[in-house]
């Protein structure tokens, strides 16, 4: 692969060079094809826009003669007359009063428009319009309107010129560019508004024709913008040509392909394609010869000395080139190495178990000795408060003892089982207080962390089972040690009768001093301690994440 992919990259510049200009060339492709068929479907329609110019032009002048007339006069159908006669395709041509009442029209017709909505519509707002309306009141047939508001000496509007054009049908030629011939698959004319007016298929539902996210409304946006799209039917051209404001011209183009290599957007880059693979295929044989079969057969010895720690002798080495001779004299050179260093390193590990142990031991008994010291001075004081003290400190001692005695107990492990701590921890509190069996009962998950986590989670509950245990004449099931692991939440939660130490009003002096503690040993854990009281219980919860592991 390395090989073919040196020879690839030497015909890099030459391929790019041969994509750029195959890209280059079927964009101008593409865009000459959409210009031509906006084009083509733009000169379909060009004789109705330059017919609907003439009768703006028409009705405008025409417009402008009768505003300086008191009246329309008796030469108003001589006019209208004249008019028609220059523009052939005109249906009708009248002037139009505000009372709706057309007594003035080229085809000699009298018509009331008062009702006709559209007519409102021109008195209500006097502009210039362009119209379609698929049957005409007059001429029965579909005609395109062109009409211009008539204004008196005063300015005020006094009637309509109208100009009604004769609806035609439109058909574009097929086009060609270099790869495809293009030919219209679809034509029809829609309003503004999205009011689909004359197709070239009725019977098809227009959600066939066009993209089902788009409507003819929105067709409008894109006009006099053709565009490629892409849907199951394949490629096709969405035309949509504007033939005046409100009227406008939608065309659907498909490809008759000439030939498969004419017509597959595929072909131009198939010559720099089938380069490259033929270098890939002289690499790969030359390679596979001279050095990948080599380099397999070492990585099969490697990979079998991975999974199984045995190394394999490999056959037929003697032709390979230098280098991989080289490769695999170091390779032997290295497990050798390894080997040497596990043995190593496992001695070591031994010895660091045996040093751990040995520190926890003596830590253990040294705290030991410390508690026995604190006792002495108690049985020498005869002050119940400053025996009140040093009973804390023992306790304190003894619980952090106990923890090391367990780690001891369970050294030589990365992490330790925190329930055989806790459970340790609360044995030895119970020893320590004269509890009697059954008065604390633990429900501890087996939970197993750092020991670096244990000794501030110990000592934690030693401060609140330490308050739970002063109380006398504690019943069966008095104390409830709970400890449980959810969603990399652990939680500690030490429940029991409630004492003063356990106050939200305890804030200050010697007995507030567990509280302090636990949050202090919480912190370690960056953690949390809440405390919750219930008519004569009050329960502490530490909550902490589990430590990450280093």
């Amino acid at each position: 692969m390395r090989l073919g992919s040196t020879l690839m990259l030497a015909l890099m510049p030459l391929g790019v060079l041969s994509v750029v200009q195959t890209r280059d060339a079927l964009s101008q492709v593409d865009a000459t094809t959409l210009a031509g068929v906006s084009g083509a479907a733009l000169q379909a329609v060009s004789d109705q826009i330059d017919v609907i110019k003439e009768a703006q032009i028409s009705v405008r002048v025409l417009a402008s003669i009768l505003s300086n007339e008191p009246s329309p006069g008796p030469d108003c159908v001589d006019r209208v007359t004249a008019l028609a006669r220059e523009i052939p395709q005109a249906t009708l041509v009248a002037y139009i009063p505000v009372s709706g009442l057309m007594t003035c029209s080229s085809n000699g017709r009298v018509y009331d428009f008062k009702d006709e909505p559209r007519f409102q519509d021109l008195i209500r707002t006097p502009e210039p319009r362009v119209t379609y309306n698929p049957r005409g009141p007059v001429s029965g047939t579909a005609v395109i309107g062109v009409s211009h508001p008539v204004f008196d000496a005063s300015g005020v509007q006094a009637g309509v010129i109208a100009i009604s054009l004769s609806y035609t049908a439109v058909a574009p030629r097929d086009y060609a560019d270099s790869l495809a011939l293009w030919r219209p698959a679809y034509l029809a004319t829609f309003l503004s508004d999205g009011t689909l007016l004359l197709s070239s298929d009725p019977d098809t539902p227009l959600d066939r024709i066009i993209p089902p996210s788009a409507n003819l409304k929105g067709l409008t946006r894109i006009a006099d913008r053709p565009a490629y799209v892409d849907d199951d039917s394949g490629r096709h051209i969405l035309s949509v040509v504007s033939v005046t404001d409100d009227l406008y011209l939608l065309s659907i183009w498909r490809p008759n392909a000439t030939g498969f290599w004419l017509s597959n957007a595929f072909t131009p880059y198939l010559l720099p394609l089938l380069t490259w693979i033929a270098a890939l295929v002289a690499a790969a044989f030359a390679s596979s010869r001279l050095v990948v079969r080599h380099v397999r057969a070492l990585s099969r010895t490697m990979g079998s000395y991975v999974s199984t720690k045995q190394r394999l002798q490999i056959p037929d080495l003697s032709g390979a080139p230098a280098e991989i001779q080289s490769l695999h004299a170091a390779y032997e050179g290295l497990i050798r190495t390894i080997e040497q260093e596990e043995a190593d390193l496992q001695n070591l590990l031994v010895d660091k178990d045996v040093l751990i142990r040995e520190v926890n031991h003596r830590s253990g008994n040294s705290l030991q000795i410390i508690a026995s010291i604190i006792r002495m001075y108690r049985r020498e004081t005869t002050d119940q408060k400053l025996r009140a003290v040093l009973d804390g400190l023992i306790n304190r001692v003894i619980a952090l003892s106990s923890t090391h005695t367990s780690l001891y107990a369970l050294s030589g492990q990365r992490d330790v089982a925190m329930d055989v701590v806790l459970a340790n921890v609360v044995k030895r509190l119970k020893e320590i207080h004269g509890v009697a069996l059954g008065v604390a009962s633990k429900r501890l998950q087996p939970i197993r962390m750092e020991a670096q986590a244990a000794i501030p989670l110990a000592l934690a509950l030693a401060e609140a089972v330490g308050c739970y245990f002063s109380v006398p004449g504690l019943g069966r099931d008095a104390v409830v040690v709970d400890l449980s692991e959810a969603d990399g939440i652990i939680r500690l939660r030490i429940e029991g009768p409630a004492v003063p130490q356990l106050q939200p009003e305890t804030t200050e002096g010697l007995l507030a001093l567990p509280q302090r503690m636990m949050r202090q040993f919480a912190a370690q854990l960056f953690g949390t301690v809440s405390i919750h009281l219930d008519a004569d219980r009050a329960s502490v919860e530490l909550v902490f994440p589990r430590p990450k592991t280093a």
